[in-house]
């Protein structure tokens, strides 16, 4: 059997994202989301290791409309090729670890994933 090792609840759910470094930015939205880390397709490779600087708008409790931006620095801890039909650009899925996130921003997107269960029905929260 195998074990787990994420210490963090993931929700499947898309958020506007921009991962940016000193040559390069691009927008797209998270496929999932953990305190942790998030996970998204892009059409540029970023090898393991790259270090590069996120940005994404969580939303936060009370008006559904309401986000917070959140900046963090992460790191690519996994890239995958992914072929998608009708479309002759690469594209790739992409594992970013935070490595600097400030406590309370980090607590914010805790608090909008576990908040998936009551207020967001939409919001699918995984365990493994």
């Amino acid at each position: 059997m195998i074990k787990e090792r994420r210490k963090h609840l993931r929700a499947r759910k898309q958020l506007p994202l921009k991962i940016a470094d000193k040559s390069f930015d691009v927008i797209t939205e998270t496929v999932d989301i953990s305190p942790s880390g998030i996970y998204c397709r892009i059409t540029r490779l970023l090898p393991v290791m790259s270090k590069i600087e996120v940005i994404m708008l969580v939303p936060v409790k009370g008006n559904g409309r309401q986000t917070k931006k959140i900046r963090a620095m992460g790191v690519v801890v996994r890239t995958e090729p992914v072929i998608l039909k009708d479309t002759d650009k690469a594209h790739y899925n992409v594992a970013i670890f935070f490595t600097e996130i400030p406590k309370k921003d980090r607590q914010v997107i805790e608090a909008y994933v576990l908040s998936g269960s009551t207020d967001q029905p939409e919001l699918q929260i995984i365990k493994n």
